[in-house]
């Protein structure tokens, strides 16, 4: 792990953990995006929850003060409904086990949402997940359907601790039917790699930011960013399988003269 701070020109940050917990604001992480956001340092947030919009989140973060361009969000929701663009016919029946923002991502992609005689089951965190899903899913996939799952995350940060992640739904899923499923989110890269093509910045000096080694980081890294782990989040007692560049108590120990955007090199 390095000591001496390269320069910065762009940042692709995590949010629960790192910018809020729950419904919380992380005062340190509040005045950073506020300064970055000044200097015109350019950032894009990657989450793995499917449970908001990019506009959803958008709004919750600038109400806590955080600057945030819903174009600058990427989803799991709405990169998981682009997936499936690939994958199958328009109009296809598809079965999404989800809250309301990765229904409607599917919907607006022209799918059609069933529960039976489907596809494809795409799955992410669900707190109205029931044993007549997991039953309808497993019927659809061991019948062939596609399975994508919009990330791994067995916990998610509250403000008053931690609670079940889309993991731990996908798992079920998994161990009823014998099938992995497809996954979109970190520790993949694809919210990152399209990040990073949104801002248009140097790959090399972009840093992927998060609280999580094994989605953030691994994500970054797979990316081929450099990467910060901010402590702020999820503590994992692990030893990690990798080592972020950097790994701090939380976003004040960012150096400011780090931070140089583009068009000021």
């Amino acid at each position: 792990m390095q000591t001496n701070w390269p320069k910065i020109t762009g940042i692709i940050s995590d949010l629960d953990g790192v910018t809020y917990r729950g419904d919380e604001p992380i005062e340190s992480a509040v005045g950073m995006f506020q300064r970055w956001s000044d200097m015109g340092l350019p950032y894009a947030f990657v989450t793995n929850n499917s449970t908001k919009s990019a506009e959803e989140f958008s709004v919750k973060l600038n109400a806590m003060g955080i600057p945030a361009d819903p174009a600058r969000i990427i989803t799991t929701s709405a990169v998981a409904a682009d997936r499936l663009r690939d994958l199958l016919e328009p109009k296809s029946r598809v079965m999404v086990i989800g809250e309301q923002a990765l229904v409607g991502a599917v919907a607006d992609r022209g799918f059609e949402i069933a529960d039976e005689d489907v596809v494809a089951v795409v799955a992410g965190l669900d707190r109205s997940f029931t044993y007549e899903k997991l039953a309808k899913a497993q019927t659809a996939l061991l019948e062939g359907a596609h399975f994508i799952g919009t990330n791994p995350d067995a916990m998610l940060p509250t403000a008053g601790g931690f609670e079940p992640g889309a993991g731990v739904i996908l798992k079920a899923i998994e161990t009823a039917a014998g099938v992995t499923p497809t996954i979109i989110g970190k520790p993949e890269p694809d919210l990152v790699t399209k990040a990073l093509s949104i801002l248009g910045t140097d790959q090399h000096s972009t840093f992927m930011l998060g609280d999580q080694i094994m989605t953030d980081i691994v994500a970054g890294h797979a990316a081929g960013l450099p990467t910060i782990r901010v402590r702020t989040g999820v503590v994992e007692n692990d030893p990690p399988a990798i080592s972020p560049d950097f790994d701090i108590e939380s976003l004040e120990c960012i150096p400011a003269d780090a931070c140089s955007p583009a068009k000021e090199r």
